[in-house]
């Protein structure tokens, strides 16, 4: 009988279910119900070596014991993130686990796992620090390579709700680590528990750790400045609008005509009251112009005008600053007001195509048409593949050429009803 087959024989699989499969040094474990039969952390440490099978007095040769894979194998990872070092017998196949790795083992592993991560492999970073985990019971440090991994992941996930999932993860395995440490020594880990709490909305327990950090003797110069950097940013209300800015950013930049959906709807509204929390605590331009945004999206134009406004006096030669409040007031029929609101943002950015073609858009409105075709020409001129210059100008060409009656707002010019 192979290697292959007592070992599925000892760990009670057919060879036919497929449910099991040797790999490189692992013996993957390809079905959800049977890989949850495995802790995923011991609860005692293993022995350092085995050299010898109790069972049969045969040859034990080190394996990892893991649902890691690609393809189909990737999802029961996911479901069931396993990675523990341990043995088979080659004689009986009997499987043993987990191994107590070794000290050169574990800073391997934690090097590894940090190129993975460094490279944005997240599921191959966490193989190699869960096998750290797999082999030392209660390991702060492990805990805390976890920890920063999810937050990594956040980071760089797309939509809100698996930011926040992985947030959520990576304060559990943040937590876990700052309570296995009463001698402190993982202090920079705290910053980084701070502001997952803070981005989870937690932010009372965030400042509270922050402080608590602060009166720390031992706390390096360089994390002390980023500890008080955080807590004030968190005061400010920038995690308020990072949080306001996951929920919206799917949404916030379509059109503000298009119909939104429900879940779309309800987050834009969860932004905006984020949004109107940090700027009672700090009005500056990216609140104020994102708020605006918010409020655009929303279909309520004249708040959104009120921010824009905002935003622009807090920095009047911001060009997108001056494009939204000009587009806001082309919605609210205040055509005078955006001209030179398009005029100064063309001033800026004298090679944007788009606020070329905003210009030429207002002088339409305003009955300049010959000044409106120039202006949409040379945006064309400039971006020629651009769909929206594009329909701009026949639009501008038709009424030019008398075929189209001169539209003197938004609505007229998009056939809304006002």
């Amino acid at each position: 009988m192979s290697l292959w087959d007592r070992t599925l024989n000892a760990l009670g699989v057919r060879k036919s279910t497929g449910d099991v499969k040797l790999e490189d040094g692992r013996l993957v474990l390809r079905e959800l119900a049977r890989a949850k039969a495995l802790p995923q952390e011991p609860k005692e440490p293993g022995p350092a070596r085995m050299t010898e099978c109790a069972r049969c007095g045969g040859r034990m040769r080190e394996i990892v014991f893991t649902t890691a894979g690609g393809g189909e194998q990737l999802e029961v990872w996911r479901e069931y993130p396993l990675a523990v070092d341990g043995w088979v017998c080659a004689g009986c196949g009997n499987a043993v686990m987990p191994r107590h790795i070794s000290l050169e083992e574990s800073l391997e592993f934690g090097r590894r796992g940090a190129e993975h991560a460094g490279g944005g492999n997240f599921d191959d970073a966490e193989f190699w620090f869960r096998r750290i985990i797999g082999s030392w019971p209660n390991y702060p440090p492990g805990y805390a390579d976890l920890g920063q991994l999810f937050m990594a992941r956040s980071d760089a996930a797309k939509s809100a709700d698996d930011k926040h999932r992985y947030r959520r993860d990576a304060a559990a395995w943040l937590r876990r680590a700052i309570d296995g440490d009463p001698e402190r020594k993982l202090l920079p880990v705290r910053v980084t528990f701070a502001r997952a709490l803070a981005l989870n909305g937690s932010e009372a327990e965030a400042l509270a750790m922050l402080a608590a950090l602060g009166q720390d003797a031992g706390l390096s110069e360089s994390v002390r400045t980023e500890a008080d950097q955080l807590a004030k940013d968190i005061g400010a209300g920038k995690a308020l609008f990072a949080r306001a800015v996951e929920l919206a950013k799917d949404t916030v930049l379509e059109p503000p005509g298009k119909v939104l959906t429900a879940h779309a709807r309800s987050a834009l509204e969860r932004a905006r009251g984020l949004l109107r929390d940090a700027r009672e605590r700090e009005q500056n331009f990216a609140t104020c112009w994102y708020l605006g945004k918010v409020e655009l999206r929303l279909g309520d134009t004249k708040s959104a005008a009120i921010h824009l406004e905002e935003a622009h006096s807090l920095n009047p030669d911001q060009p997108d600053g001056c494009r939204e409040l000009c587009l806001a007031y082309l919605e609210l029929d205040r055509v005078q007001d955006a001209l030179p609101m398009a005029q100064h943002a063309l001033g800026l950015r004298p090679d944007d195509a788009s606020l070329r073609s905003n210009l030429a858009l207002v002088h339409l409105f305003i009955g300049d048409v010959n000044r409106a075709l120039t202006e949409v020409r040379a945006a064309l001129a400039s971006e020629p593949n651009d769909k929206i210059t594009a329909a701009l100008a026949r639009m501008i060409e038709d009424v030019s050429a008398g075929r189209r009656k001169r539209p003197r707002s938004m609505a007229e010019a998009k056939g809304r009803k006002r």
